[in-house]
């Protein structure tokens, strides 16, 4: 993946993006049954909306601002706030004291950081990437966050039920390592320009006026057809990967409450329970284990032709997934699903990177992020719509999901192929000039 040969920021980038998703999810996984047993189901299910709420406020702050003083500050601003909220969190759920609704407010504050600085992170590894090694560091920064999030959780798995007070101060410190080295050796990447002040600046500084300003920035990426169509197409491959653990698990354990032979060959047995969590690590494991292989074998094909042949292989093993029963066939199926998602998604975020403007990557990484959570939402819907309607009727639709993804990134592909011909030629023909 040449990850010496990337920009000097994007390899500090992507290392401090392990490190702290590793600490992160040897907690945030857990935190849910953690709040349930403090306050019941009901009060958490209202905290995971509001904190949810809270990250696409910090989202749509973050995408804005970062677009008009720089990446750079609104990382560490964002950092800065996100270590003190864990230091709080560790303090308040020390051994000596338990305070839910303040873990909870400490929690708001975290999720506002953590929105408001996603989309200054993806923007700055556009910023000093190209479209010739985007690819290459889209992949390199997948591998690493899976990887983060395999070695992270399975810590948490053990340790969180009875030492969660040092996982917290874990994550703190792994935060502050983060911020220090941002600080240091991390440069701004985005410099935008200062716009002349009028006599009535001051004016522009209220509230109404900042408001119509943020509107603004936003109303001008959504007249963006191309990208707009970009984020639908991935707001139905999140959704329909979020169905494994609710829909298609739900099925799971209705269908096979009982354990079943995973192979005729192998004396193991798993129930619907069990095969979820297989299923869950036979992906992490196999995008950990596949990645850099894939990448190589692929790295001579057309980016084109690697993402719809991947999406191909994910909606098609999503959709067998959802509707048989069968373990072993289940794992087989999961096989080509995930060489699928190994295929598509780096060479779907180097689309992502070529198609948004330099002077608003932000704004624009803030609303794709938005259309995520969107598509991560979705779950709710599915669990409802599963209760009245057949299961032949959920693999009608995630099939049906799958041909309008498929026909939304022929067209995305075959624009962005003609803009960046048209480009091409007009920069030769300069340089003929």
């Amino acid at each position: 993946m040449r990850f010496r040969k990337f920009d000097s920021n994007i390899q500090i980038r992507l290392m401090l993006q392990f490190l702290t998703t590793m600490a992160s999810m040897t907690v945030t996984p857990y935190l849910i049954v953690f709040f349930s047993k403090q306050l019941g189901t009901v009060v958490t299910g209202f905290m995971f909306l509001g904190v949810m709420a809270a990250n696409v406020a910090g989202s749509f702050a973050g995408g804005y601002v970062a677009d008009r003083i720089g990446r750079k500050k609104v990382i560490v601003g964002c950092e800065a706030v996100i270590l003190l909220c864990f230091l709080g969190v560790a303090t308040v759920n020390s051994p000596w004291i338990q305070l839910p609704y303040v873990t909870f407010i400490l929690f708001l504050f975290h999720n506002f950081c953590l929105g408001a600085s996603g989309p200054a992170y993806q923007a700055l590894i556009i910023d000093v990437s190209h479209p010739e090694n985007r690819r290459a560091i889209f992949t390199a920064s997948y591998w690493l966050n899976n990887l983060a999030v395999a070695v992270g959780g399975l810590v948490g798995a053990f340790l969180f039920d009875k030492h969660y007070f040092a996982l917290f101060l874990g994550v703190a410190v792994s935060i502050a390592i983060s911020l220090a080295i941002t600080i240091l050796f991390i440069k701004e990447t985005y410099v935008p320009e200062k716009r002349a002040r009028s006599a009535s600046s001051k004016q522009r500084q209220k509230d109404s006026i900042f408001m119509a300003d943020v509107m603004g920035a936003y109303k001008e990426v959504l007249k963006h057809r191309i990208f707009l169509l970009f984020t639908i197409a991935n707001l139905l491959i999140v959704a329909v990967e979020e169905q494994l653990t609710n829909v298609i698990g739900l099925r799971f354990v209705q269908d096979i409450p009982e354990p079943e032979q995973l192979f005729s060959f192998l004396a193991i047995q798993v129930d619907g329970m069990n095969l979820l969590g297989l299923l869950k690590t036979e992906n992490t494991l196999l995008v950990v284990c596949l990645t850099v292989l894939i990448s190589y074998v692929l790295k001579g094909m057309r980016d084109r032709t690697v993402l719809l042949s991947g999406l191909v292989l994910y909606f098609c093993g999503y959709a067998w997934i959802s509707f048989s029963s069968s373990p072993g066939v289940l794992l087989i199926v999961m096989f080509f699903a995930t060489l699928g998602e190994v295929m598509h998604i780096p060479v779907k975020q180097a689309l992502l990177a070529s198609m948004v403007p330099d002077h608003a990557r932000s704004t624009y990484m803030a609303v794709h992020s938005l259309f995520s959570i969107v598509g991560v939402s979705s779950a709710g819907v599915f669990i409802l719509v599963s209760a009245w309607v057949p299961n032949v009727a959920i693999t009608g639709i995630f099939v049906g999901m799958g041909l309008i993804c498929l026909v939304l990134f022929h067209r995305i592909t075959k624009k962005v192929g003609q803009e960046q011909e048209t480009a091409t030629k007009a920069t030769q023909s300069n340089m003929t000039a």
